[in-house]
């Protein structure tokens, strides 16, 4: 099946290389690197709209989170809700993740899709973000039924509870590469991604310890 144009258009290698958020200030005052790691452009314009959405709070607001000023990067956005100790559900998935995967995750809980040797360091991981608070950048290889490799950066970032009193996370999943104009891979969601790197974002006000093993 053809997907309609203004799919294929978001995950033109193009769209993506140009895609930015709308922000008062000037993105370059938001490092690109960290660790060793260098943020894709669609990662770095992220991480900006979020440094500016916080004001000068410890992390965003619920309602600071505008899908207009996202709207570039939208299509790479997901939105996700604490809903219980393990219980991570998706409340926006892109349209161009749900393209890319097959599958439209939204209402659907991340852990509860089943199990996994390194699960509970991902939910150790994740739950940090708020406890610190910080960020992190994991960049994940994922495959493809065509058989290919695909590294893709995640970066994932806290956002305060709304009135449900559920601590919410949102980040931007976007390939490192992109070789052809057109993204048209289907990638696999029965195998876990490989991780290559996981590195925590000092937002200001410290990351996990080294020693816990949670950067890689």
């Amino acid at each position: 099946m053809t997907s309609p144009a203004w799919i294929t258009r978001v995950l033109s290698r193009e769209y993506l290389a140009g895609a930015t958020v709308d922000i008062q200030g000037d993105s370059s005052s938001t490092p690109e690197i960290y660790a060793g790691v260098q943020l894709t452009g669609a990662g770095h314009q992220f991480l900006a709209w979020w440094q500016e959405a916080r004001g000068t709070d410890p992390i965003p607001a619920a309602n600071a989170v505008s899908p207009r000023a996202l709207r570039q990067i939208l299509p790479y956005i997901r939105y996700m809700s604490w809903t219980g100790p393990e219980q991570l559900i998706f409340r926006i998935y892109g349209s161009a993740l749900a393209e890319a995967t097959g599958f439209d995750l939204t209402g659907v809980d991340l852990f509860g899709l089943g199990d996994y040797p390194t699960r509970q360091l991902d939910i150790a991981r994740l739950k940090a973000l708020h406890e610190m608070p910080c960020g992190v950048i994991m960049q994940r290889e994922m495959r493809g039924f065509d058989g290919s490799t695909n590294i893709c950066e995640l970066v994932t970032l806290p956002i305060a509870p709304a009135a449900d009193g559920n601590p919410r996370l949102i980040g931007t999943i976007v390939p490192v590469e992109v070789q052809e104009d057109i993204w048209t891979k289907k990638l696999r969601m029965d195998l876990e991604p490989e991780l290559k790197r996981a590195v925590f974002i000092d937002t200001g006000h410290g990351v996990p310890d080294p020693l816990l093993g949670m950067e890689c």
